[in-house]
């Protein structure tokens, strides 16, 4: 399904929805024959206004069905353009050309995205040999005796 015979499929249903209105406001300013005849347009149009309207969420989603696949956006991966929503970025991988991918979080969800991320890298990388090592510092060694609060003879209290 192209994007132009998408955008025919919405001219068209958007034509029958304005000629509806159109025969139903007639009807409404008319009387006798006229009111009638109108009536009948109104009624007429709204029958091809369904059949469109069917027509046109069938169409979108045989056109949407299935998983989009994108990779992150090399130069902003994650963002935080809204007031309280992060926002992850991306582009599709699709043959049809790349379109912007954009997936918004609240702070709560974002938290529990990147820890499922995080645990997930964590087996993956087990699993494929492991090259993170490469690329996260080393965990912090334990503070010697010297490093703890209150053991450091040049530490002043206050």
């Amino acid at each position: 399904m192209t994007p132009e015979r998408l955008f025919d499929l919405a001219a068209e249903f958007a034509e029958a929805a304005g000629n509806a209105g159109l025969f139903h406001a007639r009807a409404a300013a008319t009387t006798g024959d006229e009111h009638t005849t109108h009536t009948a347009n109104a009624a007429r149009w709204e029958a091809i206004v369904a059949r469109r309207r069917e027509h046109l969420r069938t169409t979108l989603r045989e056109a949407l069905r299935g998983t989009v696949t994108a990779i992150p956006d090399d130069r902003l991966p994650v963002a935080t353009w809204q007031r309280g929503r992060v926002e992850i970025r991306a582009t599709t991988t699709a043959s049809g050309g790349a379109r912007a991918v954009r997936v918004r979080y609240t702070p709560a969800q974002a938290v529990a995205a990147g820890a499922a991320l995080i645990a997930c890298a964590a087996i993956t990388d087990k699993q494929t040999g492991g090259s993170l090592a490469g690329i996260l510092a080393a965990f912090p060694p334990n503070p010697t005796p010297h490093d703890e609060p209150g053991n450091n003879p040049t530490e002043t209290r206050s």
